[in-house]
Formats: structure tokens, sequence, C-alpha cells
């Protein structure tokens, strides 16, 4: 097998075979540099397609998992593979690494999954490089070409949602814990520590505050002259007061608990 380097590329361009909607430009070394199109799907929206006006970015939000659909077109020939591998430069603003390839057959717009795992929102401008594709020659031509284009593009390729369950669908697995002890775990050690003691500080706020008003109750019952005038209205702000003071004490512990 052979790897075309950017002159055999270039070549193949200037024939209008391999890559449609091409920038010469974008030839480096034994790769062409794919661009973002004007269209992206949002999967972490349930596969929401954003197709954006002139001069408008990509908006890839904290956490989200998208389809980058190229600007180029690739026709790949019956012998010919197409390697791809996201840029550098995204993954190190927060963008999951891209490897992916594009069968022989393939013919259309590629698109790339990526994730973005920073905790800033990232824009990708139209045109901006955003994957490295390198083309290897095959020995032979392959026997079983790839039928028609990027599947999640042409409607053909379903995202597979029945894998993905909620904590409700897992909940009796014994492998699963509580849900907050499974959110917990996604969590840095510092992050977890920090928000366990914030909930001790609050349990014991709580505890502080409910005392605090069963002592105020008292004292206003014994320095009060007159206990049979006081003695309906402190007996109905110790019983508030203690409903009030154990709801706030059970609430803590059941989301302490999870």
């Amino acid at each position: 097998m052979t790897v075309l380097s950017d002159g055999d590329i270039a070549a193949e361009i200037q024939a209008q075979r391999l890559i449609r909607n091409s920038d010469p430009s974008r030839l480096v070394g034994a790769c062409y540099e794919l661009r973002m199109g004007n269209v992206y799907y949002d999967l972490t929206e349930r596969g929401k397609r954003f197709a954006l006006t002139s001069g408008q970015m990509a908006l890839i939000k904290p956490g989200h998992r998208v389809v980058l659909i190229t600007a180029e077109e690739l026709e790949v020939p019956s012998n010919i593979l197409v390697r791809v591998v996201s840029k550098g430069s995204l993954f190190s603003v927060g963008l999951s690494p891209v490897a992916t390839y594009a069968d022989p057959g393939f013919s259309g717009n590629l698109g790339t999954v990526t994730q973005n795992i920073s905790d800033k929102y990232l824009e990708l401008a139209q045109g901006e490089p955003i994957a490295k594709a390198d083309f290897t020659l095959l020995t032979s031509p392959a026997a079983r070409l790839y039928q028609g284009q990027h599947g999640f593009q042409a409607g053909i390729w379903p995202i597979k949602t029945h894998l993905q369950k909620e904590h409700s669908d897992v909940a009796n697995d014994p492998r699963v814990h509580s849900e907050k002890e499974e959110a917990f775990a996604l969590l840095p050690t510092a992050t977890r520590t920090v928000i366990r003691r914030i909930e001790k500080t609050q349990l014991w706020m709580n505890l502080g505050l409910v005392l605090a008003i069963l002592i105020n109750a008292a004292s206003l019952f014994l320095v009060g002259g007159k206990l049979m005038d006081n003695f309906y209205g402190i007996v109905g702000n110790l019983v508030a007061s203690a409903i009030i003071g154990l709801a706030t004490i059970f609430a803590s512990l059941f989301r302490r608990n999870g």
C-alpha cells in the first residue's frame, strides 16, 4: 500500500477526482486538511441539525457531542482508503480526538464525531480546518464498496439510543450505586470532598438552628409572667418550630443519602 503525497492529491483534485469543493492551500505534506462546513448536528440535543448562515459559527457547548460535517465532498474510488484524524489545535482547547475513515466507494461530505470535554463554549468558524485526511492506495480494488455518503447526513445512520439508559433503568443492577454517588464518581476527588464538607456543615447548621429555636421558646415560657395567657402561644410556637426543624433535618439527610 502507498500513501499519496500532497502532489499526488493535488493531481487528483486537478483531475476533478477524490475531493470536491477543495482549497489547494489545505494540502500539507501527505494529507489534506478538511474544513468545517455549514452544517453540524448536536447529539446531546437529540441529534438536532444546525444549518449555519453565512458567517455564523458552530457553537459546541461544554460536554456536548456533535457531528461536524465537512465543507469538502469526498469521492473515494475503489482502490483508495481515507484515514481521518482531528487537528491537534482542536483537542488542545477541549475537543476530543477523532480517528475515523472513509471506505472505498464513499461519496459526499464527511462527518466527524467529537465532544467538547472542556468547561468552555467552543466556536468553530466555517472554513476552519477540523481534521486531516490521508489517502492510501490499496494493493487491489476493494470488492465490497461503501454505499452512498455519510450515514448521519443522509439519515441512514441512526443513533443507537436504545443503548443509552437512565439511572432509573439500571438502578437495580448491583454494579450501580445511588444516583448521587454515581454523579459524585464523575467529579474530581477534591470537588467531592468540598461538596461533602458543605453538606455536613449545612446539617450541623440546621441542627443548631432547631436547638436555638427550642431554647428561645423555652426561655419565653419561663420568663413569662402570665403562664396561662402565654401557654397556647408558646406551645404553638414550639410545635411549629419543631416541625420546621425536623423537616429541614430530614430533607438534608435525604439529600445526603441520595
